[in-house]
């Protein structure tokens, strides 16, 4: 296999972009490129004309109505053209989104193979997280995808359970978690960003959206238990943007803790191993969700960055972080977060022990490169 087409029709995922679904797809395609493949990008958002020498090729939608509604966002996306552009590519990988039949069509009609990737399952997602005025469609999508899809890497155990139940059988589905560019994440190579306390100062790091979901409120309750309740020195980073970054920090300078808190907001991708480098324990403090079937990037990334992680007890998590790569807590135990947190900041020779022996797993088994492996093979399989 030489060439390839990446198909992203997801609005909300800009190419390039800060954003993890972004971040997911350029590394899987620069881990192609790193694997001797040369491809073409198919996206609803390109934001530049190529990424790393991969043209960006817009998918064009129908025209807008004069009076835009939800229904009209989704008739358009459901019929957006598709069209390859070149020598015919050895397969056709597409992120799963919820209106896009494209990617397939058209692999049928060049006659390669399908690889549908999925990351959530969207119209159950859209139950408790956004409304849909076409729902019996996105459930129908969804079953047409996953059943003549030809292979579906799944980026965790929960994702692939929930295809295997659409699709009716577990041929060709295959587990595939996210990774890491271990050429942008090296603690070894990083220049300490301005703004940053003193590095006799420990630091916590956290990135992510600011959105429910990824336990911004357990992670500033951890840490107030962390300051008034254990006398702890250390300072809080937090590297992402969203819509409850404001209450978040609203509620931060409530409990006077805005001067230990650091907030660059979104960062370039390839500057964040500068910010976590710099951190002595990162931390993943997930909610109770109804499901988790996230496979989190920003884990992966901890542990290129030679960092320990404290992480909530749940999902793909559990499997990430056993002792020799963090501590575990209870989703919700406030002061088990914080107390695993000050157990790596209080004692420097362990916490760098312990992210040693992530970084050195990471390494061998969670690349990008690694990844984009498994998918060739899979696709092989298929073949």
């Amino acid at each position: 296999m030489k060439r390839f087409s990446y198909v992203c029709a997801d609005p909300g995922v800009p190419l390039p972009g800060l954003k993890g679904a972004s971040v997911h797809v350029v590394s899987l395609c620069r881990a192609f490129q790193k694997l001797d493949l040369t491809g073409q990008i198919h996206t609803v958002r390109p934001e530049a004309k190529e990424i790393h020498g991969f043209p960006l090729i817009r998918i064009d939608l129908p025209s807008r109505r004069k009076h835009k509604s939800l229904a009209d966002r989704e008739n358009r996306l459901f019929l957006a053209r598709l069209e390859h552009q070149g020598e015919v590519p050895d397969f056709i990988y597409e992120r799963y989104s919820l209106w896009h039949p494209g990617g397939l069509y058209l692999a049928r009609k060049l006659q390669v193979p399908f690889i549908l990737e999925v990351n959530s399952p969207l119209p159950r997602e859209s139950q408790s997280f956004r409304h849909l005025a076409n729902e019996p469609l996105a459930h129908g999508l969804a079953r047409l995808l996953l059943c003549d899809s030809d292979g579906v890497v799944c980026v965790s155990d929960e994702i692939a359970q929930w295809v295997i139940s659409e699709r009716g059988h577990d041929k060709g589905v295959k587990v595939i978690p996210n990774g890491v560019d271990e050429e942008l994440f090296n603690p070894d190579n990083f220049d300490r960003p301005e703004g940053l306390p003193p590095e006799d100062i420990p630091l916590i790091g956290f990135t992510s959206t600011f959105r429910p979901w990824h336990g911004t409120e357990d992670l500033l309750n951890a840490f107030k238990v962390l300051v008034d309740q254990f006398q702890s020195p250390a300072h809080l980073l937090c590297i992402g943007d969203g819509p409850e970054k404001s209450r978040f920090q609203e509620v931060a300078s409530q409990y006077g803790l805005s001067d230990r808190i650091h907030c660059p907001g979104n960062i370039p991708h390839d500057e964040v191993n500068n910010w976590l480098s710099s951190c002595s324990v990162a931390v993943a403090p997930y909610p109770q969700l109804d499901e988790f079937w996230f496979s989190p990037i920003k884990i992966f990334e901890y542990f290129c960055c030679g960092l320990p992680v404290v992480g909530s007890e749940v999902g793909q998590v559990k499997d990430l972080i056993p002792p020799d790569h963090g501590d575990l807590v209870p989703i919700g135990e406030i002061e088990s977060m914080a107390l695993g947190l000050k157990k790596y900041l209080d004692d420097p020779d362990t916490a760098r022990r312990i992210g040693e022996n992530a970084r050195r797993w990471v390494l061998a088994n969670a690349t990008w490169k690694i990844r984009a492996s498994q998918v060739l093979e899979l696709i092989e399989e298929v073949r």
